[in-house]
């Protein structure tokens, strides 16, 4: 019964340091890499590499819809939930007018991930020019993962109303 005793002490020991290891690393000692434009210019320089575009005068913008939607609520200062919306208007920018037939037909779904991505957004992180840079990077994803192809090349908000 002793041994017994004494292995459970020496797991539960070892189970705590592994439990405040891994929180020190997390909170301490791990930095996230900060997302800068030049990262995400390299990133985006290798997907068109793999899927060369044609000639930049031959892109063609199509405007989506106008969207507003509720933002990701948080706790404010008074511990009070806030609630914010956004109201955006977006272009996505083709490779091709051969294209636009195909995002056309996927309109509705690439609105609905455009919605679902702006919704888990916080009012924060839209109201800094990082926080928007990832949110049209994540569109572009988004799309041409729906659509199977590199098709959209940029996302342009024209308009943008954070409240």
């Amino acid at each position: 019964m002793k041994k017994i005793g004494l292995i459970l002490g020496l797991v539960n020991t070892v189970a705590i340091a592994a439990v405040l290891g891994l929180f020190v690393y997390t909170k301490l000692i791990f930095k996230r890499p900060a997302i800068t434009e030049e990262k995400e210019r390299v990133r985006i320089a290798k997907v068109e590499s793999v899927a060369p575009s044609q000639d930049p005068s031959k892109r063609v913008l199509m405007p989506l819809d106008p969207i507003t939607v509720n933002l990701d609520s948080y706790q404010g200062a008074d511990g009070k939930p806030k609630t914010h919306y956004a109201s955006v208007s977006l272009s996505l920018e083709l490779r091709s007018e051969n294209d636009r037939k195909k995002v056309e037909e996927a309109k509705p779904a690439i609105l609905d991930h455009v919605i679902q991505n702006l919704s888990k957004r916080k009012f924060q992180d839209l109201n800094q020019v990082q926080g928007r840079y990832v949110f049209k990077s994540q569109v572009i994803d988004d799309s041409n993962a729906y659509l199977k192809a590199p098709i959209v090349t940029e996302v342009y908000l024209f308009d943008l109303l954070l409240q």
